[in-house]
C-alpha cells in the first residue's frame, strides 16, 4: 500500500545509472571479478591500431607488422597469453602478462542525445609489465608495459563492459595497439 503512495522515481536502485553519472574508481581484482575476466570470450581477430600513415612509420617495437591476426587468447588464472597467427596460418609472436592485483573502473553518460539518458560507456583498465616473443621482441625492455582495456555501453552499474577490448603497449622501445571485439 505504501508503494501506491510515493511515485517510483523516490525509490534508489542500486543498480541503475542515471544522466550526469561519471565515475574512475580504483578496485581491488578479487576472486569474483578474475573468474567474470576469465570468462571473456575474444573473437579471432586482431585488429593492428593503425594511422593513415604507413604501418612501419607509426607502429613502433613490432617486426614486419600487419593490419590484422589471427588471435589465439589462453589463460590460467592471472597469467595471460595471446598469440598471434599471420594470413598464412603461422604463429609470429606472443604478448603474456599476468593480471595485476588492482583496476580502474570508468563510466560515463555520453550525452548523446537531446536529453541526457541513462546509457553509459564504461571501461575497465588493467595495467602492468609485458613480455614478448617472435615479432615482439625488439618492443620489449624492461619499462614495456601493457593496458588492457575492456569496453562497452549499457544502462546498469552493476554490469561489466565486454563488447570490445584493446590491448596497448608501450615502453621505451614499443608503441602500437591492438583491439577486438568480445564474443557474446
Amino acid at each position: 500500500m505504501i508503494l501506491l503512495l510515493y511515485p517510483a522515481k523516490a525509490y534508489a536502485c542500486a543498480c541503475c545509472a542515471y544522466a550526469g553519472q561519471w565515475f574512475n574508481i580504483t578496485q581491488n581484482l578479487d576472486s569474483s571479478v578474475l573468474e567474470r575476466l576469465n570468462g571473456l570470450k575474444f573473437d579471432q581477430t586482431a585488429n593492428l591500431y593503425t594511422t593513415g600513415a604507413e604501418l612501419e612509420e607509426t607502429i613502433i617495437g613490432i617486426t614486419s607488422p600487419s593490419v590484422s591476426y589471427t588471435l589465439s587468447h589462453s589463460k590460467n588464472k592471472r597469467s595471460w597469453n595471446f598469440r598471434f597467427i599471420n594470413q598464412q596460418g603461422k604463429t609470429v609472436g606472443n604478448l603474456s602478462f599476468s593480471l595485476p592485483q588492482t583496476f580502474i573502473s570508468f563510466g560515463t553518460d555520453l550525452y548523446d542525445k537531446p536529453t541526457p539518458d541513462n546509457r553509459l560507456y564504461k571501461e575497465e583498465r588493467l595495467s602492468g609489465r609485458i613480455t614478448g616473443s617472435g615479432i615482439f621482441i625488439p618492443g620489449m625492455t624492461s619499462d614495456t608495459q601493457y593496458t588492457f582495456i575492456t569496453q562497452g555501453k549499457d544502462n546498469t552499474l552493476c554490469s561489466s563492459p565486454s563488447e570490445h577490448w584493446i590491448l596497448k603497449v608501450s615502453g621505451s622501445k614499443a608503441s602500437y595497439s591492438f583491439y577486438g571485439k568480445f564474443r557474446q
